[in-house]
């Protein structure tokens, strides 16, 4: 299937692809966008990781597929399901148009997750700054763009920050306490990951009392379909009782000094709307791109 550039011209106002996430604005004209979604079909029927999906890092293999024969393309509205198979299968429905009628699409993702037997359900869909939706939006996460230049990135505040390898054994040994308390933030993952040497790219830490209380990694440059360098998201968090005392923006600062010093164009971020992040990021001038409304089916 082939979607049509003048009618998604429309209702593309926030940059975001099913199943890659986010995605520069300057690759996220219309035309482009059904380039990029032929890519995505073609991988779902091959299994393969696109080469620019930051997902790539962790498998060569994807297992969310698109749901062609669902997809409902007309000129006012788009709406694209996915599956992926993972923790019992999630059907997510990306809707691109105006203000949603969410029961209607929490409807159908029902019957898409009994159709492909998945256990879990989502609405997607999107809000440039610009607008204010005609109802709260639900669960809101804003995307964020950070761009690189010539200009030298400010140096860490507060805590010392270094890479989790130049620890002491002593403190280096602490992050598996701090990743378990922090499995929410994905460190329990990145772990596990650790554990069995695969290695994928530096985690840096900040400690306090020789223990490890923040972390942000892990820093991987991937080119994207333009051939721009982007550096990926990564897992940032630190323990709630050591919140405000400065770890995460000299966690922050560090990880952007460490992407400009290895010539990264630029990074897109997600942040929950209200949370510590968002503050940060926003604090931070990144640039905001809208927003990404989700609800339960």
């Amino acid at each position: 299937m082939r979607l049509r550039a003048d009618w998604l011209s429309r209702v593309l106002n926030v940059p975001y692809v099913p199943i890659l996430g986010p995605t520069h604005p300057d690759q996220f004209t219309a035309e482009m966008f059904t380039d990029v979604f032929a890519d995505i079909l073609h991988a779902s029927r091959t299994g393969s990781a696109l080469p620019f999906d930051k997902d790539h890092r962790w498998s060569p293999r994807k297992t969310d597929t698109v749901l062609v024969d669902e997809i409902v393309h007309r000129p006012d509205h788009t709406i694209i399901p996915t599956l992926t198979q993972r923790r019992g299968g999630t059907v997510k429905t990306f809707y691109y148009g105006r203000e949603p009628n969410r029961e209607t699409l929490r409807s159908a993702t029902r019957d898409w997750c009994t159709r492909y037997s998945a256990a879990h359900g989502r609405v997607i869909w999107f809000t440039p700054d610009d607008t204010t939706p005609e109802t709260p939006a639900g669960d809101p996460t804003r995307i964020l763009l950070k761009e690189f230049n010539n200009e030298p990135e400010p140096p860490p505040d507060g805590p010392v920050v270094r890479k989790l390898d130049d620890c002491t054994t002593s403190v280096a040994a602490t992050f598996e306490t701090f990743a378990h308390a922090m499995a929410d933030h994905g460190f329990r993952f990145l772990l596990r990951r650790r554990s069995t040497d695969q290695s994928d790219g530096p985690v840096l830490v900040s400690q306090d009392n020789n223990a490890i209380v923040g972390a942000i990694g892990p820093l991987t440059i991937m080119p994207d379909r333009a051939g721009g360098r982007m550096l990926l998201p990564q897992y940032f968090g630190v323990l709630s009782e050591q919140r405000g005392a400065g770890h995460g923006r000299a966690l922050w600062r560090a990880a952007q000094r460490w992407g400009a010093r290895h010539n990264a164009d630029y990074q897109l971020l997600q942040a929950q709307a209200g949370g510590a992040s968002e503050r940060l990021f926003l604090a931070e001038g990144l640039r905001s791109l809208g927003m990404i409304a989700t609800v339960t089916a």
